[in-house]
């Protein structure tokens, strides 16, 4: 009976520990946060795995006090009852109860600049992977084409979408950088940069600079993510201008100005002469989802 009693104890811990992330993952999808940690595509996998949870958990529970012990003794002359000591559960369960305790005593924290130190930071080396999938989609191109005939009008189509939003934003009087369309913009930028140089543009982010910086100029920053944090990336358009040098790190502003070029590192990037800049507040969501 003592064999039984440890196994059904253990079974409601398991319970109570699954039914601990439903509650953390609900709580975090009711608050709106569970987007600092993942993308909006990855709602309904939450979604399932909290369903999941729930269920799980409940069954954990309910079987902790189950009576039927033909399960459990099966009359083979062997020990099935898996022992371990006291400590060692303690610490296997410790480690899943953890995440759960600190997820409801500690409140979600945005990532700032000091991520940078880590992970690096984008100022147009996106030049390079842009120009290799516009490379690796026109070779997909004219292989679909010398197959079948309705895969080239497809491509054909798709590339007059990306030629019209490209002559919609040279035509423009102002560049309004949305979040949306935020990578979408910046990249069109840095691959033809020559034809933006004198265009007005309006960008939103948080201040960051680099070590050799000189004092008034700064990387107009944002943090991009593709599934979850974990892949997140820190992409930066430099701008320059007197109004920059009062700035510290991690302060969001708005900046309008005029899109020029500069060099770094041997690379041709796009930088603003700033025009005009607004401190304003962090973003509720600060995240540049890409999809």
């Amino acid at each position: 009976m003592e064999q039984s009693t440890d196994l059904g104890f253990q079974k409601f811990i398991r319970g109570i520990i699954l039914v601990g992330f439903t509650m953390l993952l609900f709580k975090l999808i009711i608050s709106g946060d569970i987007t600092n940690f993942i993308a909006p595509k990855m709602l309904p996998f939450a979604y399932f795995a909290t369903g999941v949870f729930l269920i799980l958990g409940i069954l954990q529970i309910w079987r902790s006090d189950s009576k039927e012990e033909l399960d459990i003794y099966c009359d083979c002359g062997l020990d099935h009852s898996g022992k371990r000591s006291p400590i060692k559960s303690v610490l296997i369960y410790s480690l899943f109860l953890f995440p759960v305790l600190t997820g409801f005593m500690f409140p979600e924290v945005v990532l700032d600049s000091s991520v940078i130190a880590k992970r690096g930071i984008n100022l147009g080396a996106s030049n390079t992977s842009v120009e290799q999938n516009e490379k690796t989609s026109e070779d997909t191109v004219v292989e679909a084409s010398a197959s079948e005939s309705s895969s080239s009008s497809t491509s054909s189509e798709a590339k007059s979408l990306d030629e019209l939003f490209l002559e919609g934003l040279l035509n423009s009087e102002k560049i309004v950088v949305k979040d949306t369309e935020y990578q979408k913009i910046t990249n069109y930028i840095e691959t033809n940069l020559d034809k933006f140089v004198g265009k007005e543009i309006e960008l939103t982010g948080f201040v960051y600079r680099e070590p050799d910086f000189t004092p008034d100029q700064m990387a107009v920053s944002r943090f991009t993510v593709s599934c979850c944090v974990a892949d997140l990336q820190v992409i930066g358009t430099m701008a320059k201008g007197e109004m920059a040098t009062q700035l510290k790190n991690d302060q969001w502003v708005k900046v309008t100005g005029t899109i020029n070029k500069t060099e770094r590192n041997g690379l041709a990037l796009p930088s603003i002469d700033i025009g005009q800049l607004e401190v304003i507040e962090a973003p509720s969501d600060p995240y540049i989802y890409i999809y």
